[in-house]
């Protein structure tokens, strides 16, 4: 269990998107934090993809072709 303190817009605004979705605030702000951290590695996979395409020279699909069909 924690405490937060938020400003009370934004309290207010949680209360009506919460309401909305008939949620409570706990399940409301457990989903928002799960789907941030879900958000954030995804965030990462696409950053070691762009990596790895910058590595390995890709700019296209044919790019990817080529290197699958070296093996």
């Amino acid at each position: 269990m924690i405490s937060v303190s938020l400003p009370k817009p934004t309290v207010k605004k949680l209360e009506k998107v919460r309401k909305l979705r008939g949620q409570s605030r706990s399940s409301y702000l457990a989903n928002l934090i799960e789907k941030e951290i879900e958000r954030e590695r995804w965030e990462r996979i696409f950053k070691k993809g762009r990596e790895i395409a910058r590595k390995l020279k890709i700019t296209s699909e044919d790019d990817i072709d080529r290197i699958l069909h070296e093996v």
